[in-house]
């Protein structure tokens, strides 16, 4: 039913093993797994001595043959013929009933597009964070869900996407490499957003950790949306919500636009200047809003229409 796909790039070789660990170890096992490996030639053989510690035929590597993240996903799909594709960065982990609640989700309401909260956390540290679950999400007009998407990004390894729409909408914009996934998510909710949802369940961890890819990459120099500085952020956000309301030709409440602007707004970063040494300062604000972030709770997550248990 699943094609799992795992892009990696010069990954850890414990990190991938986990992952990959995290996968095989679901209650559901209906899946295959696509590795697309883009590791530099100075350690080529990096992901295949990992893998040699397998002796699964559902396990399959991918040599990608261009650069970057767009590009090992849609070789990934390309490779598989499964009608879902569910995604894992190569340091992430899976909760081990993950796919039993897509699939169950799947079978009540044929979606598009599925997601659920995650639980960020640093690798070698116990605080544990709440990250892409998007509260008042039912408060959102339908026509505008894809702009929350946009500046509160999903995260990537809880996303399930149904096959034909994925490749109808045309997969990875290859000529990206920052925010290929938000833009992706974009023109899927764009383009079906009465069949996109998120689940109420906690459903896998995003680590982050030094040599992190986006970390190492971005510097936080730069927004990972179009190399934007995060001080050109408040602007653009103030001139993209201006577009949207000029743009919207059905008629809402002004009390309507008051309250998108503050759900997101309440999630954004505040600070006008962040530098190198704020980024877990920043992934908190992102989490939550505020500067310390909120300790992660076991408790469920408030349901609205549009959003489901399972």
């Amino acid at each position: 039913m699943f094609d799992v796909i795992i892009p990696t790039y010069n990954s850890t070789p414990q990190f991938l093993k986990e992952a990959i660990d995290s996968v095989l170890s679901q209650t559901y096992q209906e899946f295959q797994i696509y590795i697309c490996d883009g590791t530099l030639e100075d350690c080529p053989h990096q992901v295949e001595q990992t893998l040699a510690n397998y002796n699964d035929k559902r396990i399959h590597l991918l040599k990608q043959s261009r650069v970057g993240p767009s590009n090992a996903r849609n070789e990934a799909v390309t490779a598989g013929k499964n009608p879902y594709v569910a995604l894992l960065d190569s340091d992430d982990l899976w909760s081990e009933r993950k796919l039993e609640y897509m699939r169950d989700f799947i079978q009540k309401n044929n979606p598009t597009m599925i997601w659920s909260a995650v639980k960020l956390k640093w690798v070698d540290d116990i605080t544990e964070y709440r990250t892409g679950f998007l509260e008042n999400w039912n408060t959102i007009a339908l026509e505008h869900r894809w702009f929350r998407i946009y500046w509160l990004p999903l995260a990537t390894s809880s996303i399930v996407f149904k096959r034909s729409e994925l490749e109808k909408i045309g997969l990875w914009n290859e000529n990206l490499f920052l925010g290929e996934d938000t833009e992706l998510n974009v023109r899927m909710i764009k383009s079906s957003p009465k069949s996109c949802f998120q689940i109420n369940r906690y459903m896998g961890y995003y680590r982050k950790h030094e040599h992190q890819t986006t970390i190492n990459e971005s510097h936080f120099n730069e927004n990972i949306r179009n190399g934007l500085k995060p001080n050109d952020r408040p602007h653009l956000f103030k001139t993209t919500f201006e577009n949207l309301k000029q743009e919207t030709t059905k008629c809402y409440p002004e009390n309507y636009w008051l309250h998108l602007e503050k759900i997101i707004q309440d999630h954004r970063i505040k600070s006008d200047n962040p530098n190198e040494n704020d980024w877990e300062n920043y992934i908190l604000l992102r989490v939550d809003g505020t500067q310390n972030g909120s300790k992660f709770k076991e408790h469920p997550l408030e349901l609205g229409v549009g959003e489901f248990d399972v």
